[in-house]
């Protein structure tokens, strides 16, 4: 504030200017720590940290950029005893253009080491990965609807995974080497109950379970890591509540 004297802290003389800098900063604060443990909590689902992309971290930073600006021209509307929608829009240019180098450095550090946390969490998860062929085994999976009455039937070595849509679950399996698909009226944590008995059957994350026999490679990037599995170009995603799971398993199968 003292370098750059943005809000028009060039023009000041008076004898206050290192007081009223010292609000600004005051306030700066204040509203970081709104935006940081008010914000962030009411809105946690949005937050969640194995789920967070570039898009959130732009629209995160755009918002705490706006507060500050908002924040600091109320100030200034205390301080001056007028408020005007002028001085509301000046204080928004200004916070950016304060606020946007620092904000940029920020994200760029926080993508790299986000990066190269997932890339050697991708590493272990691969050197502990050992694709085979599945023999072929008389082991049915049985997944039961919600009604009790809908049921689909399937061999363990043809299901690839599952994903939760909706009040809905779809399956997918293969069927003479090819990819399908069918739906099933059922949530992912009644299958997940019914199928527990299935070593091979893990969630990895909240929307999915795959079939670990199924994985040809973990990749990893900023955003997280993700499963490349046998016929098909989808990858899941896995969250970080799983991952440990996921791990585990990969560990004792192999």
């Amino acid at each position: 504030m003292l370098i750059f004297q943005p809000f028009g802290l060039s023009n000041y003389q008076g004898i206050h200017k290192t007081l009223i800098c010292a609000g600004y900063g005051l306030v700066t604060l204040i509203v970081l720590i709104f935006d940081l443990s008010v914000v962030q909590v009411l809105f946690k689902n949005w937050f969640q940290y194995n789920e967070w992309t570039v898009k959130k971290q732009i629209i995160w930073q755009t918002w705490v950029l706006f507060s500050i600006g908002l924040g600091n021209s109320i100030y200034t509307a205390t301080l001056n005893s007028s408020w005007l929608i002028s001085t509301f829009l000046i204080f928004q240019v200004y916070t950016i253009a304060v606020g946007i180098i620092p904000i940029a450095i920020v994200t760029v550090f926080q993508q790299n080491i986000m990066l190269s946390q997932n890339l050697k969490s991708a590493q272990e998860f691969n050197n502990n990965l050992h694709p085979k062929d599945e023999v072929a085994s008389d082991a049915m999976v049985y997944l039961v609807a919600d009604n009790e009455k809908d049921r689909f039937e399937i061999e363990l070595t043809q299901l690839v995974y599952i994903e939760s849509t909706g009040n809905y679950i779809e399956i997918f399996y293969t069927k003479d080497q090819l990819l399908k698909s069918t739906l099933l009226r059922s949530t992912l944590k009644r299958t997940e109950t019914q199928l527990e008995s299935y070593n091979s059957l893990v969630k990895c994350h909240r929307a999915f379970l795959v079939n670990i026999n199924k994985i040809v490679q973990v990749k990893g990037n900023s955003q997280g890591l993700r499963l490349a599995l046998k016929y098909t170009a989808t990858e899941i995603p896995v969250s970080r509540n799983f991952s440990k799971g996921l791990k585990d398993k990969l560990n004792s199968i192999n």
